[in-house]
């Protein structure tokens, strides 16, 4: 047998607060508006301008705070619910007839349909801005890598110049054959083979600010200049020369200089360069006793350690001070070769040969520069890198603030249709509920 229809007028139990915001609803015909552009919060299923009426303030407020009263808002009065449609105390019911309830019951499942599809539209507008913020977001932390990465290599390049004295003043100004030269008879060496090829222009320099800062400004009255190879030791003047000489002064020394040290004339000799021969040249009878040499070199000579520096001993014992008080054939030396950084032998070969008056350094300024020439370089294409990006992060739009704001609208919208689909739930248990209302008292 089909079921016997329900009187339309029959009173039916409803909570009265879900009654009264359903019937607002259809008196004021509330539904949600087309947007003219991007959804705004007048685009809400229920616009902001009801949302003060006194129906709705108090549980568009709790529906916005996820259905959680905080401690402060014990005393609020929350709105009827199923999960406690059956205390009467918390849920106030009255009756009110079948069909009127059947008719907000079609009109509000008419608004949850239209909310769900609205925060379907809010929620998409959000993940398109979320999309191209996330896009945005991972170039500006791209960005930030590159620079920390080119930061870091600026700050280990500093580190190496400093440690590498690369830019140090005494030696961009001075130089590393030493401040100082003897009141006369300074002699400067310099190694003439394929090895030192490499290091010709490091050398000049050397030479050039020693001749120009030191010998020029000081005291020293002569000095002399030549190379020194496997086969011949060639001086540019036979003897000690004054300074001062108009004709074979400093000037003439360093034409020679030029002419006569260079890439070419290196090549042609093979390394070891004959120190022995050169020692002996210019510390031989009939000559003028050096009392300063200055030598330029790449490295120690292979196989010849042990007669070097036996020479180097006898001589000083022979040739006896200079003048009073000035040490014996002190040597200040410069070698070229970054090979033999660290290497103790090659330190313990050159100190003796110093001497206890003379010096000893390593000159890697040319493979420093070319070290320098890479991180430079590779910081030069982070920059590049980095331009590029930030020209590229420059078209994009900062959505960060749009991003929360649209949130701030989704989290609202979805307030509103959790609020209506209670609202329906709470109508439809009322036109399922089979409750009669009390007899009359008579």
């Amino acid at each position: 047998m089909p079921k016997a229809k329900k009187d339309p007028n029959a009173p039916t139990l409803i909570p009265e607060d879900t009654f009264n915001r359903a019937k607002k609803l259809v008196e004021l015909k509330i539904a949600p508006k087309q947007p003219k552009g991007e959804f705004t919060n007048e685009e809400w299923c229920i616009p902001p301008a009801f949302h003060t009426l006194p129906e709705f303030k108090t549980v568009i407020h709790f529906w916005a705070k996820c259905a959680i009263v905080s401690y402060n808002e014990r005393d609020m009065k929350v709105p009827s619910r199923m999960k406690a449609i059956g205390d009467e105390a918390k849920t106030e019911k009255k009756h009110h007839s079948r069909k009127e309830i059947q008719d907000l019951f079609k009109y509000v499942k008419s608004q949850v349909k239209q909310a769900t599809k609205r925060t379907g539209q809010f929620l998409k507008q959000l993940e398109k801005k979320e999309k191209k913020e996330e896009k945005r977001e991972k170039l500006v932390a791209q960005i930030q890598d590159v620079e920390t990465q080119m930061n870091e290599e600026l700050r280990s390049s500093r580190k190496f110049v400093d440690r590498q004295e690369l830019f140090d003043k005494r030696y961009m100004l001075g130089t590393k054959l030493g401040g100082t030269a003897p009141r006369k008879n300074a002699l400067i060496v310099i190694e003439a083979s394929d090895k030192q090829q490499g290091f010709i222009d490091e050398t000049k320099d050397e030479v050039t600010k020693l001749l120009n800062s030191v010998i020029n400004e000081g005291e020293c009255e002569s000095f002399n200049i030549a190379t020194f190879s496997t086969s011949a030791v060639t001086a540019w003047s036979p003897q000690f020369q004054l300074k001062t000489d108009p004709k074979k002064g400093l000037a003439d020394a360093l034409k020679w200089l030029n002419k006569n040290f260079s890439a070419k004339t290196c090549s042609s000799q093979p390394y070891p360069p004959d120190w022995i021969a050169m020692l002996n040249k210019f510390t031989g009878e009939g000559q003028q006793d050096p009392w300063r040499l200055y030598v330029c070199c790449s490295r120690s000579p292979e196989r010849m350690h042990a007669d070097v520096t036996t020479l180097v001993k006898e001589l000083r014992s022979a040739l006896g001070e200079p003048a009073k008080g000035q040490p014996v054939l002190p040597m200040n030396i410069v070698a070229f070769d970054p090979t033999i950084v660290n290497d103790e032998e090659e330190k313990a070969f050159f100190d003796e040969v110093a001497g206890e008056h003379g010096s000893f350094l390593i000159d890697t300024s040319a493979e420093d520069l070319l070290a320098l020439d890479k991180m430079l370089k590779a910081v030069a294409v982070k920059k590049k890198q980095l331009d590029k990006l930030s020209k590229k992060l420059d078209k994009m739009e900062n959505l960060s603030e749009r991003c929360v704001e649209d949130r701030s609208l989704l989290q609202m919208q979805i307030a509103l249709q959790g609020m209506l689909a209670s609202d329906l739930e709470i109508i439809d248990w009322a036109l399922k509920n089979e409750a009669q209302p009390p007899p009359p008292d008579i």
